[in-house]
This record gives structure tokens, sequence and C-alpha cells, in this order.
């Protein structure tokens, strides 16, 4: 029984009572004496009434307060579980306007709960992110109608005050009253920076081992076919050696002079082809293992250049015609010798090797603006335009140069010297006309001496 009942319940009461009063001022007294048992009894049932109805208070007054004492308990848990809770909770208006946030809220936005109430939540995302942050929560304000909306997660760069900004992972909940209207926002946030940290770690370990695979396999594949590439190679020269060792050892004393010399210019020329052989697969090795060095010293570049041709007329016993023009500063240049020498013997040995005998070679070299220009020009079989592309891949082999000897090794070598030296090398090419390399290497300032 409630207030409302009681109420009508005594009005009831009065309204019989002043009834029997009325009664009795009409009626005589055998009648008023009846009439007074009448209004005892029904005095009596009001007063039973109303001791039920006082009961009934009672009981639900007991049970109110009872009702009370919960939810000031369940208040009470609530606050010490949003306290408790390891990460931050913040609960907002629609807007994003924070009206609650735990400890561990202010420990991650690094301020005050007194200064972090009735702040937006956007004011601690990162500028270049605010935009889709506002996006998101308009987004979440539409979708207010879907009534099984529950839950929205993303991820957001904040910055909290006097701190670097932090990766945080967002979960979003909606507040609905009894009508089912969204009236606030409940967010949880987990801090993930550390977490992203060390997945972007294994992740750049795991490209690094890809890479460290597909390079192990790469090697393993370039020794595969230095392997046989080079018995090939080395077949034809070592046979060579050996045919013209032997008939010197048993014919010589028959032999005049010149046809001895003929057969010890074949044995040079073989072991000179060897020795470029190994030195070329040693240049490779070193660059595979990285033990390949770049060491620049003073150069008096015509200098270098010349006494390098000398040694390639001596191997070509001028069977081509060699025109050299070098126009240098006296300022010497500061290159790494040894990957020069790598550079233009490479170059020079195939314009030789790929021109017809007779033909003209023509090297330059010249200096400008700290940078050393070297060009080699022939009139050989030239490259196709296709082959182009991977002429400096190891072991490529333009397709137009099966017949003549060599391992695809030159070219590659030339340009791991030309990109240690942080230069570049351009080439012009057509078929049957002949090839122009053109290598720019700059000054390098880092000498050793």
């Amino acid at each position: 029984m409630n207030l409302d009942d009681l109420a009508l319940q005594i009005q009831n009461m009065r309204q019989r009572v002043a009834l029997l009063q009325r009664q009795c001022e009409q009626q005589k007294a055998q009648e008023d004496i009846e009439l007074l048992t009448d209004v005892f009894k029904e005095l009596y049932l009001a007063l039973e009434e109303m001791q039920i109805a006082n009961e009934d208070l009672q009981q639900q007054n007991e049970k109110l307060s009872s009702a009370q004492q919960s939810l000031i308990a369940q208040g009470q848990r609530y606050q010490e579980l949003f306290e408790e809770v390891p990460d931050a909770y913040l609960v907002t208006d629609p807007k994003g306007v924070i009206q609650e946030a735990n400890s561990a809220a202010n420990t991650l936005l690094n301020i005050s709960k007194n200064f972090l109430l009735d702040k937006p939540l956007a004011n601690f995302v990162v500028e270049k992110e605010l935009i889709a942050f506002h996006l998101k929560l308009n987004h979440l304000r539409d979708r207010a109608a879907i009534p099984n909306w529950k839950m929205q997660e993303w991820e957001v760069n904040l910055r909290p005050p006097d701190k670097t900004s932090i990766m945080v992972a967002v979960k979003v909940a909606a507040i609905r009253n009894q009508q089912g209207n969204l009236v606030g926002l409940r967010w949880l946030l987990r801090d993930i920076s550390e977490s992203k940290r060390t997945q972007a770690k294994l992740e750049w370990a795991e490209e690094a081992m890809r890479q460290a695979l597909a390079k192990e396999r790469e090697f393993s594949e370039l020794k595969s076919r230095l392997l046989t590439t080079t018995s090939h190679e080395f077949r034809n020269p070592l046979a060579t050696i050996h045919s013209s060792a032997e008939l010197l050892e048993h014919y010589r004393h028959l032999w005049s002079d010149e046809r001895q010399q003929i057969h010890l210019r074949r044995i040079q020329t073989s072991v000179m082809h060897i020795t470029q052989l190994l030195n070329d697969v040693s240049v490779l090795n070193q660059d595979e293992t990285g033990k390949l060095e770049f060491n620049p010293t003073p150069l008096n570049l015509v200098e270098f250049c010349r006494d390098l041709l000398e040694e390639l007329k001596q191997s070509d016993r001028s069977q081509h015609a060699i025109v050299f023009s070098g126009e240098c500063q006296c300022t010497p240049a500061n290159l790494d010798a040894k990957l020069l020498r790598q550079i233009l013997s490479n170059l020079l040995s195939n314009c030789l090797k790929y021109s017809p005998i007779g033909s003209t070679v023509k090297f330059s070299v010249t200096t400008a603006n700290d940078r050393a220009i070297f060009q080699t020009q022939d009139s050989g079989i030239g490259i196709p335009a296709s082959d182009i592309e991977h002429i400096f891949e190891p072991f490529h082999r333009a397709s137009n140069a099966s017949n003549i000897p060599g391992m695809g090794l030159g070219m590659s070598i030339v340009k791991q010297a030309v990109d240690l030296h942080s230069g570049e090398i351009i080439v012009e090419s057509a078929i049957g006309t002949g090839t122009t390399f053109t290598v720019i290497l700059p000054f390098s300032r880092n000498l050793y001496v």
C-alpha cells in the first residue's frame, strides 16, 4: 500500500463517520444507541484498516531503506571499480566533453582530475589526427539511432601535457537513458606505445631475416653460377697454356725464335686472362662479403691513364688503334686507385674485345667542378636495347656476345666501383655502330694516405 491508498482510506472513513453523525442527529434515543454501536464498529474497522496500512507502510519504508542502502553500496562499489580499473576510464557527454575520469586517466593524460573534468577529450589528440578524431566522434553520434550499437574501437595518438605523444587503443561504448537516447559515452583508453614499438621491432627483425635469407639464397646461386662459369672460362686458357708449353717442350729446338715467341705470347696472354678472371672473382667476393673498401688518394689522372693504356696495348699487341686525350687540372684527383683501375681496365678491355681488329678505340679523361669524367668509345658490335638495363648484373651477357669469351662480371664490378665513389655511369649503344661509356666520379674529401 502506498500513501495515496492510505489517504483514500482515511477520506472514506471520514465520509462514513460524517454520515453516521448526520444519522444520529435525525434518530431517536433507541436508534441513537444502535447508531453509536454502528459508529464504533465503523471506527474499529477503520482503525484496523489504518493499522494494516501503517504496518504496510512500515514494511515499504524498510524495503525502501534497504534499497537505498543497496544503491549506496552499489555506488561505492562502482566508484571503487571505476578507480581501480588499470586502464584509463572516462565518461563524456555525446560531444566528448569529459564528465568523469579515474586515476589511471589522470596518469595517462598527465593531468589532475580538477583540470581534466569539463575538458574536451579532443584537446589531447595530436594535431595531425584531430580532424580524423572529430570525424569519428561525429560518426558515433550519427549512429546513436541504431539500437544495437554498443562498442567502437580504433587507435589514436594522444599528446599529454609535458610528455611525448603516445599511441592509445580506444574503446567507446554508448550510454543511453530509459528511452534509448544517447546521453553519453564511456571511453576505455590503453597505452599501446610499447607494444607498437615491440611490434615494429619484430616486423623489422622479420624483414631483416627475410632479406638475409634472400641474400643467402642469392649468394648461394651466385656461388653456383660462379663455379660453373669460372670452370668453363678457365678451361680454354688453361688448355692453351698446356698445349703451347707441351709443344715448346718437345719442339722448341726445332723451331725458330719467332715461332717460339708465338707460343710464349699465347701462354702469357692466357695467364693474363686467367689473372683477370681471378681478379674479377676476388672483387666480386669482396663486394658480396662487404670487404670491398674505398680508399681515396691523390692521383695524377693523366699519368694514371697513360700507364694503364701501356699495359693494355701490350696485351692487345697493336691489334687496335687507341686514341687517348687528357685535359685535367693540375690539382690531384682524390679517387681510389685500385677501384679506378678496375673501372677503366674493364671498360677498355671490353672496347678491345668487342671491336673488330684494326678499328679505333677512343679514351678521354677530363676534370671539372671537382669531378673526373672518363669516356670510352668503340666501334664494336654494340649492345641490344633489351640488354642495356641488365648489363650491370653479375653474369649477364648481351645476347649478341655468346660467341665471345667472358664471364659477365666485368660490368658488375665497374658498377660496384662507381657506386663506392658515389659516382654515375652512362651507357649509349647501338647495334653494329659501337658503345660509349661515360663515368663521372666526384673527388672524395676523405683521404687515406
